[in-house]
C-alpha cells in the first residue's frame, strides 16, 4: 500500500516516528513537509530516513506534492494551517479515495469560538465527509468526536518516540538530599513555567530542601529570574538544550513539572516516565492525561491551579523515601509499551483498516 503523510515541518520526533514507519516493507511511505524548519525552533536537525519532499523548495514540488498524492492509496493529513494544506485536502476529498486526518487536541487558538471557525473553515471538507480521524491521544480524540460527530471511525494515534535511551539513564542519580524539580519546555505564559516559579518559591519559604533546574528559553526568562533571584542558589537556568542531548537533564533530576495551561500532547511527560520521574501535570495535557495516574506514577492538577501546583510539589518532597521509590519504578513501567515500535505497528494497523472500510 502506498501511504502519504502531509505535516508542517521534519520536527525531530516526527522525522524519528516516520523514519521507524518507513522502515515497514509491506507498504510504501512518502512524506511532504510544508517547509524544511520553523525559524522559532533551535532543533538541530535530524538525518530524514525516509522518501521525503519539502514545499518549501520551489514550485514545482507542489506539483509533485499533487502527483504523489493521486497515486496513493491513503493520504494522511496532519497539518491544515497552511493554503497548501487546505487545497491539497479539498483535492483528495474530491477525489473520493481514501484519506484521514491525523492531529493534536484543538484548542490552542482562544477565545475557543474563533479556533471553531477557523476550523469549520479550514476544515470544511473534513466535517462534509465521514473522512476518519486520528487524534494524538484520548485527550484529542474525545475533543473531536464531540467536534466533528460519531459518523466516522476514530483512532487513537499519539506521538511516539525512543524512549530507551531516557531509560538508560535511569540510575544516573546522585542521592542528594535535595530533591531537583525539572521543567523543560519554552519559556512562555501557556507553559505555566510563571506558577512552577511562584510555587517553588513557597515550598522554599517554607523551609524545604528543593532545587529547580529550568530547560529551556524563551521570553519569560529575564521576569523568572527576577522572580526567582532571592533563591538563586538553589536554581539553574540551563538555556536551550536539544532533543537528543535531553537525557542527563531528566537522569539528575527527581520530579519533572509539566504546568502547561494547554499542551496537546506534550512529549515531556513520557520521557520524564520513561526516565523514572514522578510527573506533575495539568489537566490540559494531552500525554498527562494518557499516562498520568494520580497516586501510582505522579500528580494529576487542575491547569492554571498554582495551589495544586504547590501541594503536589509538597507532597513529593515530605514524601518517604520508600513510597517516591515506588512511584519512580511505577513512572517507568506506565510507558514500558510506548516505543517506536509500537508506534510504526499502530500506524499500518490503522492505514489498513481506514483502506478497508472506505466508503465512497
Amino acid at each position: 500500500m502506498k501511504i502519504s503523510v502531509l505535516t508542517d515541518i521534519p520536527s525531530p520526533y516526527q522525522v524519528e516516528i516516520l523514519n521507524e514507519i518507513a522502515q515497514d516493507k509491506e507498504n510504501s511511505l512518502q512524506v511532504i513537509y510544508l517547509r524544511r524548519r520553523d525559524p522559532s525552533r533551535q532543533w538541530k536537525e535530524v538525518p530524514i530516513c525516509h522518501d521525503a519532499i519539502s514545499l518549501g523548495d520551489g514550485p514545482s514540488c507542489f506539483t509533485e506534492a499533487r502527483r504523489r498524492h493521486a497515486n496513493a492509496d491513503l493520504v494522511v493529513f496532519n497539518y491544515y494551517h497552511h493554503p497548501f494544506a487546505t487545497a491539497l485536502i479539498e483535492e483528495r476529498a474530491r477525489s473520493m479515495r481514501p484519506w484521514c486526518f491525523w492531529g493534536e487536541r484543538p484548542g490552542l487558538r482562544k477565545p475557543e469560538w474563533a479556533g471553531r471557525l477557523f476550523r469549520m473553515r479550514n476544515l470544511r471538507w473534513l466535517h462534509s465527509s465521514a473522512a476518519p480521524i486520528w487524534g494524538i491521544g484520548k485527550f484529542a480524540v474525545d475533543t473531536y468526536r464531540s467536534e466533528f460527530g460519531s459518523q466516522r471511525q476514530y483512532f487513537n494515534l499519539p506521538y511516539f518516540s525512543n524512549l530507551q535511551r531516557f531509560r538508560d539513564t535511569l540510575n544516573s542519580r546522585n542521592g542528594a538530599n535535595a530533591q531537583t524539580f525539572l521543567f523543560s519546555g519554552s519559556l512562555i505564559k501557556r507553559k505555566g513555567i510563571d506558577l512552577l516559579a511562584n510555587a517553588f518559591m513557597r515550598l522554599l519559604r517554607e523551609g524545604h530542601n528543593a532545587r529547580l533546574r529550568i530547560v529551556g528559553d524563551g521570553p519569560l526568562r529575564s521576569s523568572l529570574g527576577r522572580t526567582l533571584g532571592q533563591v538563586e542558589s538553589a536554581v539553574e537556568f540551563v538555556g536551550f538544550v536539544d532533543w537528543s542531548e535531553l537525557m542527563p537533564q531528566y537522569a539528575t533530576s527527581d520530579v519533572l513539572c509539566v504546568p502547561s495551561h494547554y499542551d496537546g500532547w506534550g512529549m515531556v511527560v513520557p520521557e520524564g516516565l520513561a526516565s523514572g520521574l514522578p510527573v506533575i501535570a495539568t489537566d490540559r495535557t494531552g500525554a498527562a492525561l494518557e499516562f498520568i495516574e494520580a497516586g501510582r506514577n505522579g500528580w494529576l492538577i487542575p491547569a492554571g491551579d498554582g495551589d495544586a501546583l504547590f501541594n503536589a510539589m509538597r507532597e513529593a518532597v515530605i514524601m518517604p523515601a520508600s513510597k517516591f521509590a515506588q512511584l519512580s519504578q511505577e513512572a517507568q513501567q506506565s510507558v514500558a509499551n510506548h516505543s517506536l515500535e509500537h508506534g510504526a505497528s499502530r500506524f499500518k494497523q490503522y492505514s489498513a483498516q481506514v483502506v478497508s472500510a472506505w466508503t465512497t
